[in-house]
Protein backbone atom coordinates (compact mmCIF):
# COMPACT_ATOMS: atom_id res chain seq x y z
CA UNK A 1 0.00 0.00 0.00
CA UNK A 2 1.29 3.06 -0.93
CA UNK A 3 2.41 5.66 1.96
CA UNK A 4 1.05 8.62 0.30
CA UNK A 5 -2.48 7.33 0.15
CA UNK A 6 -2.56 7.26 4.33
CA UNK A 7 -1.31 10.92 4.13
CA UNK A 8 -4.03 11.97 1.24
CA UNK A 9 -6.27 10.61 3.77
CA UNK A 10 -4.71 12.76 6.67
CA UNK A 11 -4.55 15.41 4.59
CA UNK A 12 -8.76 15.34 3.59
CA UNK A 13 -9.84 14.69 7.03
CA UNK A 14 -8.84 15.65 10.01
CA UNK A 15 -9.30 13.85 13.83
CA UNK A 16 -11.89 15.94 14.73
CA UNK A 17 -13.70 14.94 11.45
CA UNK A 18 -12.90 11.00 12.22
CA UNK A 19 -13.78 11.16 15.72
CA UNK A 20 -16.98 13.55 16.00
CA UNK A 21 -18.41 11.02 13.87
CA UNK A 22 -18.53 8.31 16.86
CA UNK A 23 -18.68 10.68 19.57
CA UNK A 24 -20.01 14.36 20.77
CA UNK A 25 -17.06 16.17 21.12
CA UNK A 26 -16.72 19.42 23.22
CA UNK A 27 -14.90 22.55 23.06
CA UNK A 28 -11.94 22.56 25.88
CA UNK A 29 -9.46 25.54 25.49
CA UNK A 30 -7.22 23.86 22.58
CA UNK A 31 -8.45 20.81 22.96
CA UNK A 32 -11.60 18.56 22.92
CA UNK A 33 -13.36 16.78 25.17
CA UNK A 34 -15.73 13.89 25.32
CA UNK A 35 -16.54 10.76 27.15
CA UNK A 36 -14.90 7.61 26.42
CA UNK A 37 -16.47 5.15 23.70
CA UNK A 38 -13.76 2.88 24.65
CA UNK A 39 -14.89 2.54 28.40
CA UNK A 40 -18.11 3.39 30.15
CA UNK A 41 -17.05 6.90 32.47
CA UNK A 42 -19.41 9.36 34.27
CA UNK A 43 -16.47 12.26 33.91
CA UNK A 44 -14.79 12.74 30.51
CA UNK A 45 -11.25 12.24 30.23
CA UNK A 46 -11.42 11.35 26.30
CA UNK A 47 -9.20 14.58 24.91
CA UNK A 48 -8.65 14.81 21.14
CA UNK A 49 -6.20 17.26 19.53
CA UNK A 50 -6.55 18.80 16.34
CA UNK A 51 -3.50 20.73 16.26
CA UNK A 52 -1.48 17.10 16.61
CA UNK A 53 -3.89 14.84 14.96
CA UNK A 54 -4.15 12.97 18.04
CA UNK A 55 -6.29 11.33 20.87
CA UNK A 56 -5.52 9.95 24.08
CA UNK A 57 -7.74 8.94 26.84
CA UNK A 58 -6.47 9.50 30.39
CA UNK A 59 -9.01 6.98 31.87
CA UNK A 60 -7.90 4.20 29.90
CA UNK A 61 -4.91 4.96 28.72
CA UNK A 62 -5.96 4.48 24.94
CA UNK A 63 -4.70 6.91 22.10
CA UNK A 64 -3.26 7.28 18.50
CA UNK A 65 -4.09 9.06 15.14
CA UNK A 66 -7.31 8.44 12.98
CA UNK A 67 -6.64 4.81 11.71
CA UNK A 68 -5.52 3.65 15.11
CA UNK A 69 -9.13 5.09 16.32
CA UNK A 70 -10.80 3.77 13.61
CA UNK A 71 -9.31 0.02 14.43
CA UNK A 72 -10.35 0.41 17.97
CA UNK A 73 -13.69 1.55 17.55
CA UNK A 74 -14.80 -0.77 14.78
CA UNK A 75 -12.83 -3.91 15.72
CA UNK A 76 -10.66 -3.62 12.31
CA UNK A 77 -7.14 -4.77 11.27
CA UNK A 78 -5.30 -1.42 9.74
CA UNK A 79 -6.14 -2.44 6.09
CA UNK A 80 -9.88 -2.80 7.20
CA UNK A 81 -9.68 1.20 8.93
CA UNK A 82 -7.48 2.02 5.68
CA UNK A 83 -10.67 1.22 3.44
CA UNK A 84 -13.03 2.40 5.83
CA UNK A 85 -11.16 6.01 5.89
CA UNK A 86 -10.78 5.47 2.11
CA UNK A 87 -14.40 5.79 1.47
CA UNK A 88 -15.22 8.69 4.12
CA UNK A 89 -12.45 10.59 2.64
CA UNK A 90 -12.93 9.92 -1.13
CA UNK A 91 -9.32 8.35 -1.94
CA UNK A 92 -8.77 5.71 -4.16
CA UNK A 93 -7.24 2.44 -2.66
CA UNK A 94 -4.35 1.48 -5.05
CA UNK A 95 -2.77 -1.41 -4.06
CA UNK A 96 0.65 -2.77 -4.71
CA UNK A 97 1.45 -5.95 -6.12
CA UNK A 98 3.04 -8.45 -3.05
CA UNK A 99 5.28 -10.71 -3.67
CA UNK A 100 4.07 -12.61 -0.29
CA UNK A 101 0.43 -11.73 0.84
CA UNK A 102 0.07 -12.53 4.38
CA UNK A 103 -2.02 -15.16 5.77
CA UNK A 104 -5.30 -13.06 6.47
CA UNK A 105 -5.12 -11.29 3.27
CA UNK A 106 -5.25 -14.19 1.59
CA UNK A 107 -8.35 -15.66 3.74
CA UNK A 108 -10.03 -12.38 3.05
CA UNK A 109 -9.14 -12.73 -1.04
CA UNK A 110 -10.02 -16.41 -1.17
CA UNK A 111 -13.66 -15.56 1.02
CA UNK A 112 -14.04 -12.88 -1.72
CA UNK A 113 -13.80 -15.59 -4.97
CA UNK A 114 -15.98 -17.53 -2.77
CA UNK A 115 -18.62 -15.06 -2.48
CA UNK A 116 -18.10 -14.32 -6.24
CA UNK A 117 -18.69 -18.09 -6.62
CA UNK A 118 -21.31 -18.63 -4.71
CA UNK A 119 -23.60 -15.70 -6.51
CA UNK A 120 -23.08 -16.96 -10.12
CA UNK A 121 -24.41 -20.57 -9.11
CA UNK A 122 -28.01 -18.59 -7.72
CA UNK A 123 -30.08 -20.60 -9.63
CA UNK A 124 -33.87 -19.79 -10.89
CA UNK A 125 -35.27 -22.00 -8.27
CA UNK A 126 -33.73 -20.51 -5.25
CA UNK A 127 -34.52 -16.48 -7.09
CA UNK A 128 -38.06 -17.48 -7.04
CA UNK A 129 -37.88 -18.95 -3.39
CA UNK A 130 -36.84 -15.62 -2.00
CA UNK A 131 -38.46 -13.82 -4.69
CA UNK A 132 -41.65 -15.31 -2.90
CA UNK A 133 -40.66 -14.13 0.47
CA UNK A 134 -40.82 -11.11 -0.98
CA UNK A 135 -37.23 -10.25 -1.34
CA UNK A 136 -36.71 -8.17 -4.66
CA UNK A 137 -33.73 -8.78 -7.88
CA UNK A 138 -31.69 -5.38 -6.59
CA UNK A 139 -31.57 -6.56 -2.99
CA UNK A 140 -30.54 -10.24 -3.70
CA UNK A 141 -27.95 -8.22 -5.57
CA UNK A 142 -27.10 -5.70 -3.20
CA UNK A 143 -26.80 -8.31 -0.17
CA UNK A 144 -24.68 -10.91 -2.97
CA UNK A 145 -27.30 -13.34 -2.15
CA UNK A 146 -25.95 -16.60 -3.53
CA UNK A 147 -26.22 -20.69 -3.53
CA UNK A 148 -24.27 -23.63 -2.84
CA UNK A 149 -25.28 -27.06 -5.49
CA UNK A 150 -25.15 -30.16 -4.47
CA UNK A 151 -22.03 -31.35 -5.23
CA UNK A 152 -19.43 -32.52 -2.33
CA UNK A 153 -16.60 -30.37 -3.49
CA UNK A 154 -17.36 -28.11 -6.03
CA UNK A 155 -16.45 -24.84 -4.52
CA UNK A 156 -13.02 -26.71 -3.14
CA UNK A 157 -11.85 -27.69 -6.57
CA UNK A 158 -13.16 -24.21 -8.05
CA UNK A 159 -10.71 -22.70 -5.35
CA UNK A 160 -7.84 -24.69 -6.14
CA UNK A 161 -7.84 -23.65 -9.57
CA UNK A 162 -7.23 -20.26 -8.36
CA UNK A 163 -4.39 -21.24 -6.25
CA UNK A 164 -5.72 -21.25 -2.95
CA UNK A 165 -4.19 -24.63 -1.03
CA UNK A 166 -6.11 -26.88 1.33
CA UNK A 167 -5.52 -25.51 4.19
CA UNK A 168 -6.65 -22.18 3.07
CA UNK A 169 -9.73 -23.37 2.16
CA UNK A 170 -10.35 -24.92 5.32
CA UNK A 171 -8.82 -22.10 7.73
CA UNK A 172 -11.92 -20.14 5.66
CA UNK A 173 -14.41 -22.46 7.50
CA UNK A 174 -15.48 -23.49 3.68
CA UNK A 175 -14.63 -27.05 4.04
CA UNK A 176 -13.56 -30.24 5.61
CA UNK A 177 -11.33 -33.07 5.39
CA UNK A 178 -12.83 -36.61 5.01
CA UNK A 179 -11.10 -39.58 6.47
CA UNK A 180 -9.62 -40.08 2.87
CA UNK A 181 -7.40 -36.92 2.92
CA UNK A 182 -9.53 -35.39 0.46
CA UNK A 183 -12.13 -31.80 0.82
CA UNK A 184 -15.56 -31.70 1.01
CA UNK A 185 -17.13 -28.80 0.95
CA UNK A 186 -19.19 -27.40 4.37
CA UNK A 187 -21.87 -25.43 2.74
CA UNK A 188 -24.23 -27.84 -0.19
CA UNK A 189 -27.67 -27.44 -1.02
CA UNK A 190 -28.23 -23.57 0.80
CA UNK A 191 -29.26 -20.48 -0.02
CA UNK A 192 -26.19 -18.24 0.78
CA UNK A 193 -25.74 -15.04 2.32
CA UNK A 194 -22.02 -13.56 2.67
CA UNK A 195 -21.69 -12.13 6.14
CA UNK A 196 -18.75 -8.91 6.10
CA UNK A 197 -16.70 -7.02 8.85
CA UNK A 198 -16.71 -3.55 9.69
CA UNK A 199 -15.15 -2.59 6.39
CA UNK A 200 -17.36 -4.60 4.01
CA UNK A 201 -14.71 -7.18 4.03
CA UNK A 202 -16.59 -10.86 3.74
CA UNK A 203 -15.25 -13.05 6.52
CA UNK A 204 -18.01 -15.62 7.06
CA UNK A 205 -21.36 -16.90 5.53
CA UNK A 206 -24.43 -18.31 6.52
CA UNK A 207 -26.40 -20.74 4.64
CA UNK A 208 -30.31 -21.50 4.46
CA UNK A 209 -30.99 -24.93 3.42
CA UNK A 210 -32.38 -25.22 0.01
CA UNK A 211 -33.43 -27.59 -3.30
CA UNK A 212 -34.26 -31.07 -3.65
CA UNK A 213 -30.71 -33.16 -2.95
CA UNK A 214 -31.37 -31.23 0.64
CA UNK A 215 -31.32 -33.30 3.60
CA UNK A 216 -34.26 -33.38 5.75
CA UNK A 217 -31.67 -33.91 8.81
CA UNK A 218 -29.90 -30.88 7.77
CA UNK A 219 -30.13 -28.40 10.31
CA UNK A 220 -32.11 -24.82 8.36
CA UNK A 221 -29.74 -22.67 9.02
CA UNK A 222 -25.39 -23.11 8.86
CA UNK A 223 -22.97 -20.66 9.60
CA UNK A 224 -19.15 -20.67 8.97
CA UNK A 225 -17.06 -21.84 12.15
CA UNK A 226 -14.90 -19.36 14.12
CA UNK A 227 -11.56 -18.88 11.81
CA UNK A 228 -8.67 -15.66 11.88
CA UNK A 229 -11.67 -13.45 10.22
CA UNK A 230 -14.69 -14.68 11.98
CA UNK A 231 -15.49 -14.59 15.64
CA UNK A 232 -19.52 -14.40 15.92
CA UNK A 233 -19.93 -12.67 19.02
CA UNK A 234 -18.11 -9.98 17.54
CA UNK A 235 -19.50 -9.62 13.93
CA UNK A 236 -23.37 -8.40 13.17
CA UNK A 237 -24.99 -10.02 10.29
CA UNK A 238 -25.58 -6.02 8.15
CA UNK A 239 -23.58 -3.64 10.31
CA UNK A 240 -21.31 -2.49 7.52
CA UNK A 241 -24.23 -1.44 5.88
CA UNK A 242 -26.11 -0.01 8.69
CA UNK A 243 -23.57 1.89 10.90
CA UNK A 244 -24.05 4.84 8.55
CA UNK A 245 -27.76 4.55 9.48
CA UNK A 246 -27.47 3.70 12.55
CA UNK A 247 -25.84 7.35 13.60
CA UNK A 248 -27.88 9.03 11.27
CA UNK A 249 -31.31 7.92 13.37
CA UNK A 250 -29.75 7.20 16.62
CA UNK A 251 -30.73 3.92 16.63
CA UNK A 252 -30.49 0.30 15.87
CA UNK A 253 -33.21 -2.30 14.98
CA UNK A 254 -31.77 -5.58 15.84
CA UNK A 255 -33.64 -8.87 13.94
CA UNK A 256 -32.87 -12.26 14.43
CA UNK A 257 -32.18 -13.97 10.89
CA UNK A 258 -30.78 -13.32 7.24
CA UNK A 259 -34.48 -12.84 5.56
CA UNK A 260 -35.60 -10.74 8.33
CA UNK A 261 -32.48 -8.40 8.08
CA UNK A 262 -32.93 -8.09 4.22
CA UNK A 263 -36.45 -7.56 4.34
CA UNK A 264 -36.45 -4.69 6.76
CA UNK A 265 -33.40 -2.67 5.02
CA UNK A 266 -35.46 -3.05 1.83
CA UNK A 267 -38.73 -1.84 3.84
CA UNK A 268 -36.26 1.44 4.76
CA UNK A 269 -34.64 0.24 7.86
CA UNK A 270 -31.10 0.93 6.77
CA UNK A 271 -30.31 0.88 10.43
CA UNK A 272 -31.14 -3.02 11.00
CA UNK A 273 -28.66 -5.51 12.31
CA UNK A 274 -29.01 -9.28 13.03
CA UNK A 275 -26.99 -11.89 15.17
CA UNK A 276 -25.50 -14.43 12.96
CA UNK A 277 -26.22 -18.13 14.80
CA UNK A 278 -25.27 -17.25 18.07
CA UNK A 279 -26.64 -15.08 21.14
CA UNK A 280 -26.71 -11.09 21.30
CA UNK A 281 -23.21 -10.54 23.40
CA UNK A 282 -21.86 -7.57 25.59
CA UNK A 283 -19.52 -7.58 22.35
CA UNK A 284 -22.13 -6.60 20.03
CA UNK A 285 -24.12 -4.44 22.24
CA UNK A 286 -20.65 -2.40 22.36
CA UNK A 287 -20.38 -2.61 18.61
CA UNK A 288 -23.53 -1.16 18.63
CA UNK A 289 -23.63 1.78 21.06
CA UNK A 290 -20.37 2.89 19.47
CA UNK A 291 -22.98 4.45 16.65
CA UNK A 292 -26.30 5.04 18.88
CA UNK A 293 -27.46 4.32 22.52
CA UNK A 294 -31.11 3.42 21.40
CA UNK A 295 -31.86 -0.27 20.38
CA UNK A 296 -35.54 -1.77 19.65
CA UNK A 297 -35.43 -5.95 19.44
CA UNK A 298 -37.42 -6.96 16.65
CA UNK A 299 -37.16 -10.83 17.55
CA UNK A 300 -39.78 -13.43 16.67
CA UNK A 301 -42.94 -13.79 18.36
CA UNK A 302 -42.99 -16.99 20.19
CA UNK A 303 -42.02 -18.20 23.29
CA UNK A 304 -38.30 -18.53 21.78
CA UNK A 305 -38.07 -14.80 20.70
CA UNK A 306 -39.28 -13.57 23.82
CA UNK A 307 -36.45 -16.14 25.77
CA UNK A 308 -33.78 -14.45 23.16
CA UNK A 309 -35.37 -11.23 23.12
CA UNK A 310 -34.56 -11.37 27.53
CA UNK A 311 -31.06 -12.60 26.56
CA UNK A 312 -30.52 -9.50 24.56
CA UNK A 313 -31.95 -7.31 26.78
CA UNK A 314 -29.53 -7.82 29.44
CA UNK A 315 -26.38 -8.03 27.09
CA UNK A 316 -27.71 -4.59 25.77
CA UNK A 317 -28.74 -3.05 29.43
CA UNK A 318 -25.09 -4.44 30.77
CA UNK A 319 -23.17 -2.39 28.46
CA UNK A 320 -25.57 0.87 28.81
CA UNK A 321 -28.20 0.93 26.00
CA UNK A 322 -31.52 2.12 25.95
CA UNK A 323 -33.75 -0.87 25.55
CA UNK A 324 -36.78 -1.17 23.64
CA UNK A 325 -39.03 -4.48 22.54
CA UNK A 326 -40.95 -4.17 19.37
CA UNK A 327 -44.46 -6.41 19.49
CA UNK A 328 -44.94 -8.36 16.42
CA UNK A 329 -48.01 -10.56 16.20
CA UNK A 330 -48.14 -13.50 18.00
CA UNK A 331 -46.28 -16.39 15.41
CA UNK A 332 -45.29 -13.97 13.19
CA UNK A 333 -41.34 -12.71 12.08
CA UNK A 334 -40.38 -9.57 10.71
CA UNK A 335 -40.14 -11.07 7.59
CA UNK A 336 -43.72 -12.41 7.27
CA UNK A 337 -45.15 -9.36 8.62
CA UNK A 338 -42.94 -6.97 6.12
CA UNK A 339 -44.53 -9.12 3.38
CA UNK A 340 -48.19 -9.37 4.58
CA UNK A 341 -48.28 -5.58 5.32
CA UNK A 342 -44.99 -3.27 5.07
CA UNK A 343 -46.68 -0.68 7.15
CA UNK A 344 -46.85 -2.63 10.12
CA UNK A 345 -43.35 -2.93 10.26
CA UNK A 346 -42.47 0.73 11.00
CA UNK A 347 -45.50 1.21 12.98
CA UNK A 348 -44.38 -1.74 15.49
CA UNK A 349 -40.62 -0.33 15.97
CA UNK A 350 -41.98 3.16 16.47
CA UNK A 351 -44.67 1.84 19.06
CA UNK A 352 -42.03 -0.23 20.26
CA UNK A 353 -42.42 -0.33 24.33
CA UNK A 354 -38.53 -0.22 27.06
CA UNK A 355 -38.19 -3.99 27.74
CA UNK A 356 -39.45 -3.55 31.15
CA UNK A 357 -42.84 -2.58 30.13
CA UNK A 358 -42.63 -5.09 27.50
CA UNK A 359 -41.84 -7.69 30.42
CA UNK A 360 -44.90 -6.83 32.41
CA UNK A 361 -47.46 -7.18 29.82
CA UNK A 362 -46.32 -10.00 28.57
CA UNK A 363 -46.53 -11.76 32.09
CA UNK A 364 -49.49 -10.26 33.22
CA UNK A 365 -51.01 -11.44 29.73
CA UNK A 366 -50.27 -14.92 30.70
CA UNK A 367 -50.43 -15.00 34.40
CA UNK A 368 -53.36 -12.63 35.74
CA UNK A 369 -53.85 -14.27 38.91
CA UNK A 370 -51.72 -11.45 41.16
CA UNK A 371 -50.35 -14.52 43.56
CA UNK A 372 -48.47 -16.10 40.33
CA UNK A 373 -47.84 -12.66 38.83
CA UNK A 374 -46.07 -11.36 41.81
CA UNK A 375 -43.78 -14.84 41.46
CA UNK A 376 -43.27 -14.37 37.58
CA UNK A 377 -42.20 -10.48 38.30
CA UNK A 378 -39.81 -11.30 40.63
CA UNK A 379 -37.72 -14.31 38.76
CA UNK A 380 -38.04 -12.71 35.75
CA UNK A 381 -38.37 -8.75 36.15
CA UNK A 382 -36.44 -7.76 39.25
CA UNK A 383 -32.99 -9.30 37.87
CA UNK A 384 -33.24 -6.79 34.94
CA UNK A 385 -33.24 -4.16 37.18
CA UNK A 386 -29.33 -4.47 38.32
CA UNK A 387 -28.64 -4.73 34.52
CA UNK A 388 -30.22 -0.82 34.23
CA UNK A 389 -26.90 1.76 34.33
CA UNK A 390 -29.08 4.75 34.69
CA UNK A 391 -30.25 5.25 38.42
CA UNK A 392 -32.67 7.64 37.01
CA UNK A 393 -34.61 5.01 34.67
CA UNK A 394 -34.03 2.71 37.07
CA UNK A 395 -36.05 4.58 39.88
CA UNK A 396 -38.38 5.04 36.88
CA UNK A 397 -38.74 1.15 36.53
CA UNK A 398 -39.16 0.24 40.56
CA UNK A 399 -42.15 2.70 40.74
CA UNK A 400 -43.75 1.19 37.56
CA UNK A 401 -43.25 -2.60 39.12
CA UNK A 402 -44.67 -1.36 42.45
CA UNK A 403 -47.66 0.26 40.88
CA UNK A 404 -48.33 -2.88 38.86
CA UNK A 405 -48.21 -5.32 41.73
CA UNK A 406 -49.84 -2.95 43.80
CA UNK A 407 -46.95 -2.64 46.94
Amino acid sequence: MASNTVQQIKDRMSIQDVVSQYVKLDRAGATLRARCPFHAEKTPSFFVSPDRGTYHCFGCNVGGDIFTFVEQIEGLDFKGALKVLAEKAGVPLVYEKQEHKDERDRLFELLEVATIFYVSKLSDEATEYLKGRGVTDSTIREFRVGYAGSEWSELSDYLKKKKFNDKEIVDAGLAKKNERGNLTDKFRNRIMFPIADSAGRIVAFSGRIFGENASPEAPKYLNSPETLLFHKSRILYGFDRAKVAMRKVQCAVLVEGQMDLLMSHQAGWGNTVAVSGTAFTEDHAKLIRRMTDNLVLALDADAAGIKAAGRAARAALASGLNVKVAQLPDGMDPADLILKDAESWPAAIREAKDIITFLLDVLQKHSPQPDRFRRMVETVVLPFLSDVQSPIARAQYIREIARRLEV
